[in-house]
């Protein structure tokens, strides 16, 4: 009995704190304390209000009691509910290689032609943009053929001196005279000083355009290393020029020795020199004056000096230009007389065979001249050589493009393919005809697979014919591919695994200084571990740095930190 009082004692007591505490009305606060000493005495001594209804004072506590449950037990709840919960595992479960091969391709076509540049210079003229559809053959663009086209008029020209020749030595109405012969031969005569005079006022056009209006350009440039002047933002053009400007000193100081000292017996083959010294010079006062115009204002370069300089070396590029016209003409007109001059004499003899054999070989060699001049400049025009659509256009009008550099890229897109490449242990998993799937939604078959690793060491080649519709598919094009593994391959290969790890992507977290991954320390927090990595793989990734096969990371890591706490997700407990 005692016991019980002792208890009801404290109940009540805790009661009366608790009641009043949470501002229940039903007890006032002097009665608390009384009930901790006398509880019986205390009950029987409330005034009768208190106690009418007895159920007053049993609600009390009842409601004292859901007061304390909802203060007490709830907290717990809710700070376990705060505490986010991970799925772990272990790297190397989660680059397994059980399924398809997800790997990343590049759609591209089975008709493609990469266009070069068969020669340097300016690129004078672009008659096609990217995306613009080509049929074989199209003008894209050209270079600045100045002194090729000179160069076929001059080997048109000799073709037809020589198709003269051979018409007059065949003619058998030919004047067998030694009037006509005499004649024939003052006008060789004639043609030779006009050819030297062109040589000599050749030379002094190539003087003036290099060493007067060129070189005040360079710093040292009677050297093996002249330096331009100018501040040219194009680093390919300036290197360009000042080697071209290092080799002219030696083609100029021929052409000054042919225009002083040219001989009749060489003339032909003299004044072709001239004219190839000529075209060189052309092509670098080309490359200077696009130089100067690419020039901006500044301090050391006003736009008056700027202004000077185009002006002269506009005039630089007249006279060499002119020059080569001027020797061309005079050579075709020598060509021709010396031509006349032979078929004359031979027929003033009365003429043999093989005079006549040696026009018509005159001929041969002047055609091959003139088809040797026309594939130069043939050069410079940039053709596509297949129909199609310009898919790659790297150039722009008034560009300084070196040889063999690219142009254009013209493809066909009736017909693509997906190239990808796959390291030697994926390889032996693989069977020509297996399936794919194409950027998640297009079928495909693996049609090809290299039986070596590439010359550039980038792996094993794999090309997958597209069976689905391509349409949405676009040459050049980086997708994600999936490649169905011949059956009982991964069995067969147990030790087959990945170059590198492959994760999810979404246990990659990526920050300001770079991508981690967590892992869960013996205190449930999580540590960031950083990582470097490779290619996107569908909806994994690679990781070429920073994580071992035996490590155990977080799955998902979106929404979480490095130092928060959470909770590791068990097959038993959520």
């Amino acid at each position: 009995m005692r016991r019980m009082r002792d208890y009801a004692g404290t109940v009540v007591s805790l009661a009366g704190r608790e009641m009043h505490q949470a501002g229940f009305a039903c007890v006032p606060p002097i009665y608390s304390i009384h009930m901790l000493r006398h509880p019986w005495h205390t009950l029987r001594a409330l005034p009768k209000p208190a106690l009418a209804g007895g159920g007053v004072v049993l609600a009390c506590l009842i409601a004292i009691g859901v007061h304390a449950a909802v203060r007490s037990a709830p907290t717990a709840q809710n700070a376990n509910a705060e505490i986010p919960r991970v799925m772990v595992e272990s790297v190397a479960n989660l680059a397994g290689v059980s399924g398809p091969l997800e790997v990343t391709g590049t759609v591209a076509s089975l008709s493609q032609a990469t266009i070069l540049a068969q020669t340097s210079g300016e690129l004078v003229t672009l008659s096609s943009q990217l995306g613009d559809h080509v049929t074989a053959g199209d003008v894209i663009g050209q270079f600045d053929n100045n002194s090729q086209r000179a160069a076929v008029e001059q080997a048109q020209g000799a073709y037809d001196a020589a198709l003269a020749a051979l018409e007059l030595a065949s003619n058998t109405m030919a004047v067998n005279s030694g009037i006509s012969s005499g004649s024939a031969q003052q006008g060789l005569q004639n043609a030779q000083t006009t050819l030297k005079t062109a040589l000599a006022s050749g030379y002094a056009a190539l003087d003036d355009a290099v060493y007067t209006r060129a070189d005040q350009l360079f710093d040292n440039p009677s050297t093996s290393n002249p330096t331009i002047t100018l501040s040219v933002p194009d680093s390919m053009l300036v290197n360009a020029l000042q080697q071209e400007r290092a080799k002219l000193d030696a083609p100029l100081q021929d052409a000054q020795a042919l225009a002083s000292a040219a001989s009749s017996e060489n003339l032909d083959a003299e004044a072709s020199a001239m004219i190839t010294h000529a075209q060189t010079v052309a092509t670098f006062v080309s490359n200077l004056v696009k130089a100067v115009n690419e020039t901006p204002v500044s301090q050391s370069a006003s736009a008056t000096t700027i202004a000077g300089y185009q002006t002269s070396l506009a005039t630089a590029r007249t006279e060499v230009l002119g020059a080569i016209l001027s020797i061309t003409a005079a050579k075709s007109a020598y060509d021709s007389a010396a031509a006349g001059a032979t078929t004359a004499q031979n027929t003033a003899g009365s003429g043999t065979k093989s005079s006549l054999a040696a026009a018509e070989a005159n001929v041969m060699a002047a055609l091959g001249a003139l088809n040797a001049a026309k594939a130069n400049l043939e050069k410079t025009i940039v053709r596509s050589p297949i129909s199609g659509t310009i898919v790659n256009l790297p150039v722009s009008q008034g560009d300084y493009v070196p040889a063999f550099a690219p142009v254009a890229t013209v493809s066909n897109p009736g017909a693509l393919y997906v190239d990808t490449t796959v390291t030697p242990e994926d390889a032996k998993t693989l069977a020509v005809g297996n399936d794919a799937l194409i950027n998640g939604s297009v079928p495909g078959k693996i049609t090809f697979i290299a039986s070596a690793i590439g010359p550039n060491g980038s792996g094993i080649e794999v090309k997958v014919g597209i069976t689905g519709n391509a349409s949405a598919l676009t040459d050049g094009e980086v997708i994600a591919l999936s490649l169905d593994r011949a059956a009982g391959a991964v069995a067969a290969n147990p030790g087959m695994r990945q170059a590198y790890p492959v994760v999810p992507i979404n246990a990659i977290k990526v920050e300001p200084n770079g991508a981690e991954v967590f892992t869960v320390s013996a205190s449930s927090t999580l540590v960031a571990h950083p990582v470097t990595l490779g290619a996107i793989l569908g909806s994994s990734i690679a990781v070429t740095e920073g994580l071992s096969a035996n490590e155990q990371i977080v799955t998902d890591a979106r929404g979480l930190a490095a130092g928060q706490r959470v909770r590791v997700a068990t097959s038993t407990a959520p």
